[in-house]
């Protein structure tokens, strides 16, 4: 019962305290101190049982199980949480938490701060939402509730032209998006009888299940027109090559907290949708013709992924401007990340797996950095960020850290889930290897140039700074989490990482436990 609560509880927390902060406000007369600590308080109760979770989950052999209304698979939508989702949550908690603590000062010349956590809080309960559903139509709404937060967070300085057309944009291409992955389910549910995850791989692992024990159409055609519309979708929701276009102009025009969560963890949805469909639903042993498509999705996705990391590593050389600059290494990231989901092995999702979460944190840490000198000059172009890091000391060296973590040196976090990604990619072709390390270098110029003009420009007016320590404080906190995640990444991926991508794949456990609980529960019937 306690597991199943947990399960349930982590992103029902942020939502209620979302729609609860509006009413309190009006009750506080908009405190501002007040709106601050009451953000800090849900997002550390969530960060609390995202913790909680994540203990049970690794002390399970099997995903756990929660279900709305008593209704279980596939009558009813599920939570099945396995190890992956676990660990992906408890990073987005993490970071949810300290980028509230980063917030209030970074936002403190503007109004609305309530509206501003509301929209947070909302922003957290999609994301988990995402990581812990196990039918596939929830995972549609946990994407739009996350969608529309991200949308209207965008435009947060809704007095500047730039904001709102960049959030325009982000929400026109979002919405294409997302009705993609709906026209998509309504493939899956044509073709299948049911959107459940555990239920539509054990029909395709021909494995009996309650009620829908066998499809309804064919199988292949159903698979071959919803893949091919919902990964279009997750591509577009992960920024890679050629539906990226829209992160360039979105994360920049965010206030720098939320481009944080943008390019640290609301592009992991698309990433972590794919993965959950390519490894948990459509995984194992497939027919021949089943298996021939998912082997072209592969290579499109290996593809696509060596172009945007190439793409986005040459965009980066020519940018003035700081976020935006950040905001085309996101794309680089997000290309090895798919090209990692498309090899397909064991060994790439533990890449992926791990990689997601030291880019979620070092790419947090580089946008948090570069926003502390953004919101001391007013500015994000380059020259006018000149000098300004020999005045902010640890905000410039969680920018060195950020940045060199992300390129891959060691002892960074980002060094070894790159290692792990070189050597799947090997293990598939070289040229991908050798896409990751020439983006990467291409990659350290960028940085360098960037490091440098912050430290040794020189500053072309004189202004009096100050270092907030409520933000570099956070800066720091992350800074040393890089530092310390990459000392310690062989424990972190023979105890937390392989175990994730090993539960992850095991289709057989997923649906037994699904299974389990359905015979248990009679259905809700």
């Amino acid at each position: 019962m306690v597991r199943m609560n947990v399960v349930g509880l982590t992103p029902i927390i942020p939502i209620l305290f979302a729609f609860a902060l509006p009413l309190t406000s009006i009750l506080v007369k908009g405190d501002r101190r007040i709106v601050q600590a009451y953000a800090l308080t849900g997002t550390g109760l969530t960060l609390l049982s995202a913790v909680k979770l994540f203990q049970l989950a690794y002390s399970s052999n099997e995903p756990l199980i929660y279900t709305f209304g008593g209704w279980t698979a596939p009558v009813g939508i599920i939570y099945e949480v396995d190890r992956m989702s676990a660990l992906i949550a408890l990073v987005t908690a993490a970071l949810m938490f300290l980028i509230a603590i980063y917030s209030y000062r970074y936002l403190e010349g503007e109004g609305g701060l309530e509206w501003y956590y509301t929209l947070y809080l909302g922003l957290e309960a999609g994301l988990l939402g995402v990581l812990l559903t196990g039918d596939a139509f929830n995972l549609f709404v946990m994407i739009e509730v996350t969608s529309i937060a991200a949308y209207a967070l965008v435009m947060y300085y809704r007095d500047r032209g730039d904001s709102v057309v960049a959030g325009l944009k982000y929400a026109l291409i979002g919405a294409v998006g997302t009705t993609m992955y709906f026209i998509a389910l309504g493939v899956l549910y044509y073709g299948f009888g049911t959107l459940n995850f555990a239920n539509l791989s054990a029909l395709i692992h021909g494995m009996s299940f309650p009620v829908v024990g066998e499809p309804y159409r064919d199988v292949v055609i159903a698979s071959g027109v919803a893949l091919a519309l919902a990964t279009w979708a997750f591509l577009i929701k992960a920024a890679v090559f050629p539906n990226h276009f829209w992160l360039p102009e979105a994360h920049p025009a965010a206030p720098s907290p939320i481009s944080a969560i943008l390019s640290g963890l609301v592009v992991n949805v698309g990433v972590y949708a794919l993965a959950r469909f390519l490894y948990t639903v459509y995984g194992g042993a497939l027919t021949s013709t089943l298996s021939s498509v998912i082997h072209a999705l592969s290579i499109v996705l290996m593809l696509l992924g060596a172009v945007s990391a190439l793409f986005g590593a040459l965009m980066m050389l020519v940018q003035r401007d700081v976020k935006r600059l950040i905001a085309y290494s996101t794309v680089m990231h997000m290309g090895y990340l798919v090209m990692a989901v498309g090899v397909g092995t064991q060994l790439a999702l533990s890449a992926a797996i791990f990689h997601m979460v030291n880019h979620a944190i070092a790419k947090a840490l580089l946008f948090l950095s570069a926003g502390v000198f953004i919101h001391a000059a007013g500015s994000r172009n380059l020259e006018d960020l000149a000098g300004l890091g020999r005045k902010m000391p640890v905000a410039t060296f969680s920018l060195a850290v950020a940045s060199l973590s992300l390129v891959g040196v060691p002892p960074f976090n980002v060094f070894f889930s790159k290692l792990l990604l070189f050597n799947a990619f090997l293990d598939e072709n070289p040229v991908l290897a050798l896409v990751l390390v020439v983006s990467s270098v291409t990659a350290l110029v960028a940085y360098v140039r960037v490091f440098y003009e912050v430290w040794l420009g020189k500053p072309g007016k004189e202004v009096e700074l100050r270092e907030s320590w409520s933000m570099s404080g956070v800066c720091l906190v992350l800074a040393l989490a890089c530092v310390v995640v990459g000392l310690v990444a062989p424990y972190v991926v023979s105890h937390y990482v392989e175990p994730a991508a090993v539960q992850a794949v095991d289709y057989r456990v997923y649906i037994q436990k699904a299974l389990e609980y359905a015979a248990k529960t009679k259905l809700g019937l």
